[in-house]
């Protein structure tokens, strides 16, 4: 007997009026392997659920680790800017306490020198009593008319000396520069008011600037800078 289409027709109208009779037919119509997909594709798609839950788990942990890495290694950099901005502030006092102690130790040394440096003559530092006693006998009036200023106060000159009724107010440095030849101006100008005959020097091994020295010579300070002598300061020798 054979199976037309109209019976095909009758069978397709049996199966829609009898639905559970479809499990039967793709049973006998369909292998195993293709009964066995829709399960397969449920298994699939919560298995690709599941990686993709892991490598969103594994992607959301390495973001967090590099933003870990990147937070330590701005930390780092941070510290070793710090630690460099520290070192330089570290040398820089050490230089400048090297500076400050040469410094003075070459003031000390003009001290010692000055009775040769001038060729005769007395004074010296300014804390000294006999030169205190000097400046205050000659600053005379002035020191209870004012307050004098310290930068142009002779009381705070480095060294002053004197040869007869002549006063050297003397500031002196390693490195002479425009300030210094501007602050012994000052204080020299400032005993000058007083009626003294005075001169206002600096000494020092160098001019801080190729102009410090024009400076020294439009406001009238004579120097002894390394072997560059003024000719005033030769005149104060020779006095």
């Amino acid at each position: 007997m054979s199976f037309t289409v109209d019976d095909l027709h009758d069978l397709i109208q049996l199966l829609e009026r009898q639905p559970a009779w479809l499990t039967d037919v793709r049973r006998v119509v369909l292998t195993k392997e293709l009964l066995a997909l829709p399960e397969q594709l449920v298994q699939l798609q919560h298995t690709t659920a599941s990686e993709l839950q892991q490598l969103t788990a594994q992607v959301t942990a390495l973001t967090e680790a590099q933003r870990h890495t990147d937070a330590q290694v701005a930390a780092l950099a941070n510290a070793q800017v710090r630690t460099e901005a520290e070192l330089r502030q570290v040398v820089s006092w050490q230089r400048g306490e090297a500076g400050r102690r040469d410094g003075e130790r070459y003031e000390r040394d003009i001290l010692r020198q000055a009775p040769s440096l001038f060729n005769g003559g007395q004074g010296g530092p300014t804390d000294a009593s006999e030169v205190q006693r000097q400046l205050t006998v000659q600053l005379g009036a002035l020191l209870g008319e004012e307050l004098i200023d310290a930068s142009a106060n002779p009381l705070l000159a480095d060294l002053v000396w004197w040869k007869g009724e002549t006063f050297a107010v003397v500031e002196v440095s390693l490195q002479v520069d425009r300030y210094d030849v501007h602050r012994v101006a000052q204080r020299a100008g400032t005993l000058r008011r007083s009626g003294a005959l005075v001169t206002a020097f600096v000494i020092g091994e160098q001019w801080a600037t190729d102009d410090t020295r024009e400076e020294a010579q439009r406001q009238q300070v004579e120097w002894k800078v390394g072997a560059d002598l003024s000719e005033g300061f030769l005149a104060f020798r020779k006095r």
